[in-house]
């Protein structure tokens, strides 16, 4: 009996460090790299990071505010679909410069989705309304 205990405690031991082995895996998303910068060198990138400085700034900005839509108990949809347009244009327009400065975008990359926690990435099933 106690051979047969112990070989249950431990199998539950394998599913639990594979459980969490699984929970922590960095999947695909929006992620670290290679994503912009991959194969531009450092002045490339410094000219391209104060250029889109501002963009960035905005960028951000909206994003909160998109957020903070959406996490009201009626969000207005009206808000939103003007959020994520000016998301998209500012978007676009930190895309001309790093097209203008030569900075290849590999598209997204590995590691933390983002926004979304960790192994998510924005469309990729995710039940939240931001996704759809």
């Amino acid at each position: 009996m106690k051979k047969m205990t112990g070989m249950i405690i431990a199998v539950a031991a394998v599913f639990v460090l594979a459980s969490a082995a699984f929970a922590w895996w960095d999947g695909p998303g929006m992620g670290y790299s290679p994503g912009y910068y991959s194969g531009a060198n450092a002045e490339t990138v410094k000219k391209f990071q104060k250029e889109t400085l501002s963009l960035r700034d905005d960028l951000m900005t909206k994003q909160i505010e998109l957020q903070a839509e959406y996490d009201k108990p009626v969000p207005d949809t009206a808000r939103i679909a003007s959020l994520k347009k000016d998301i998209i244009d500012i978007q676009a327009k930190i895309q001309i410069v790093a097209d203008k400065q030569g900075i290849p975008t590999g598209g997204p990359g590995y590691g933390r989705g983002m926004m979304m926690g960790r192994g998510m990435m924005m469309g990729a099933g995710c039940p939240c309304p931001m996704c759809q």
